[in-house]
C-alpha cells in the first residue's frame, strides 16, 4: 500500500506530443547549424594558423641557419627546418591528446622550451635594438597564443562532452554570494557534479534536508541529536534523488507499510489509555520504537490514519 505519492493524471497526448516534436526538430536544426558554422571557422582559420607558423619559421630560418653554419657546414638548414617541423609535431600530437581526453603536458613543454631558445637566438641577432627583439618575438608570441586557444576550445569541449569537466560557478554569485559559492563549489568538487544547474538543485536539496533536522531537534542540536544515518546522508546525497527518496531515507529502509502498522498500533493504544493522539505524541512514539521519522512524514501518517477513520477502516 502507497502512502506518501499521489496520483498524477495523465497529461493529454496530443499537444504534448506535438510540442516534444517541435523541440527536438529545433533542436536538431540548431545543432545541425551550430556544426556547419565550426566547420566553417575550422576551415577558414587552420589555414591561418598554419600560415603563421609558416612565417615564424621563415622569420627566424636565416638567423638559426649562420648559427649552425659552423657546425653543420652546407647542412645547416637541416637545423631551423628541423626546430620547426619538430615544433608542429609536437603541438600537433598535444591537441591531438587533448581531443582524445588523454593530455600529457610534457609535449607542451618541450615544443614551448624549442620555441623559447629560437625567440631567444633571434632577439640575440638584435644587437639589443628593442624594435628588432619586438619583431623577432611577435610571430612566435602569436602562434602560441593561437594554439593555446585552440587547446583551450578542446579541453573545454571534451570535458563537457564526457562529463568530467565541472562547470564554473558564476562571477556574479562569488560577489554576491561568496561563502555560499564556495560551499556550493566545493560540494560539487566532492560529489563531482559536472553541471552548475545541477549543482544547484543539490544545494537546494541539501539547505531543504538541513531545515527538515532543524525543524525536528533544533536549530543546532540536530547536528547532535539527529541519528547517525541522517547526518552521514547530509555528506553522501546523490544528485539524482528525488524528493520522496530523500524523505524515505531518514527511515534506514523502513517499508512504508511498517510505518503505518506501527503508527496504527500506537492510536490503538492511545485509545485504550484515553491519551490525546496527536501529531506529536505520534512522533515521540515512533521514534521511541525506533523509527527516525521527520515531522512531515508524521503528519502524512496522521493524514492517512484520520482518513481510515473517516471510511470506518481503523481500529
Amino acid at each position: 500500500m502507497t502512502i506518501f505519492k499521489h496520483r498524477r493524471l495523465p497529461a493529454p497526448a496530443g499537444p504534448g506530443l506535438q510540442e516534444q516534436s517541435a523541440g527536438s526538430a529545433t533542436g536538431t536544426t540548431n545543432s545541425e547549424t551550430r556544426d556547419r558554422v565550426v566547420r566553417v571557422v575550422v576551415a577558414v582559420v587552420a589555414p591561418l594558423i598554419t600560415a603563421l607558423a609558416v612565417l615564424g619559421g621563415l622569420g627566424s630560418f636565416t638567423t638559426v641557419r649562420e648559427l649552425a653554419e659552423p657546425h653543420f657546414k652546407g647542412l645547416a638548414w637541416i637545423v631551423p627546418v628541423g626546430m620547426d617541423l619538430g615544433i608542429m609535431v609536437l603541438l600537433a600530437w598535444d591537441l591531438l591528446m587533448e581531443y582524445l581526453d588523454l593530455p600529457w603536458p610534457v609535449l607542451r613543454w618541450v615544443a614551448w622550451a624549442y620555441i623559447g631558445g629560437t625567440v631567444l637566438v633571434n632577439v640575440s641577432a638584435a644587437r639589443g635594438q628593442l624594435a628588432g627583439s619586438v619583431m623577432y618575438a611577435a610571430m612566435p608570441v602569436l602562434f602560441i597564443t593561437v594554439v593555446e586557444g585552440v587547446r583551450h576550445l578542446i579541453r573545454r569541449w571534451v570535458g563537457l562532452a564526457s562529463g568530467r569537466r565541472v562547470e564554473r560557478v558564476p562571477v556574479a554569485r562569488w560577489l554576491l554570494a561568496p561563502v555560499s559559492s564556495l560551499l556550493l563549489w566545493r560540494r560539487m568538487v566532492l560529489w563531482h557534479v559536472t553541471a552548475y544547474r545541477d549543482g544547484l538543485e543539490l544545494e537546494y536539496r541539501h539547505l531543504l534536508a538541513v531545515s527538515r533536522l532543524q525543524e525536528e531537534y533544533g536549530r543546532w542540536a540536530w547536528r547532535w541529536d539527529a541519528p547517525l544515518a541522517e547526518r552521514l546522508s547530509l555528506r553522501r546525497l546523490p544528485a539524482d534523488v528525488d524528493e520522496d527518496e530523500f524523505e524515505s531515507a531518514s527511515s534506514a529502509g523502513t517499508g512504508e507499510d511498517e510505518l503505518l502498522a506501527a503508527a496504527r498500533r500506537i492510536r490503538r493504544q492511545a485509545r485504550r489509555q484515553g491519551v490525546r493522539f496527536t501529531r506529536d505524541y505520534l512522533g515521540d512514539q515512533l521514534r521511541d520504537m525506533g523509527y527516525p521519522v521527520a515531522n512531515t512524514r508524521v503528519r502524512r501518517l496522521l493524514a492517512v490514519l484520520r482518513d481510515d477513520s473517516a471510511q470506518g477502516g481503523g481500529a
